[in-house]
């Protein structure tokens, strides 16, 4: 028998943009340009909220030509928070609701990329291409 994951109601309430940096001596430098994505997840347990955020950085070469590093807040349901993820001294974020968060994060940080761009050089730069079922393949517990 499988076993079938309860859907959990949540709603994006806040957004950080933590970093952004460009590096214009780099724009002239020819050499093939490199994505870098990584994902880290935190927790609010008074406030039953998740944490999701994704750093993006294009390397040209060795040396960066952009940085940005974002925060996206979600308050889960205080029902849901507390019976579907909240543990004794953790919180297990299921794999699905994991990777929808992160992609859901992903989106946000392309639109916060184009509005940090607008306008400038770097306004043809973005985020490619992310499959983030291969970057997941299991539940994502968080200590407190």
């Amino acid at each position: 028998m499988s076993k079938k994951e309860l859907p959990i109601s949540f709603s994006l309430v806040h957004i950080e943009d933590n970093q952004f940096s460009t590096f214009e001596e780099m724009l002239d430098v020819e050499k093939p340009i490199q994505q870098e994505i990584g994902f880290g997840f935190g927790v609010d347990v008074e406030n039953g909220a998740i944490a999701v955020s994704m750093e993006f950085v294009l390397h040209k070469g060795e040396k960066p030509l952009l940085k940005q590093n974002i925060t996206c807040y979600f308050k889960i349901s205080p029902k849901d928070f507390n019976k579907q993820l909240r543990k004794e001294k953790e919180v297990v974020l299921p794999c699905a609701l994991a990777k929808h968060l992160a992609m859901l994060t992903v989106g946000t940080a392309r639109g916060v990329l184009f509005a940090n761009t607008k306008n400038t050089p770097f306004n043809e730069y973005l985020i490619g291409l992310i499959n983030v079922d291969d970057m997941f393949n299991e539940d994502i517990s968080i200590e407190f």
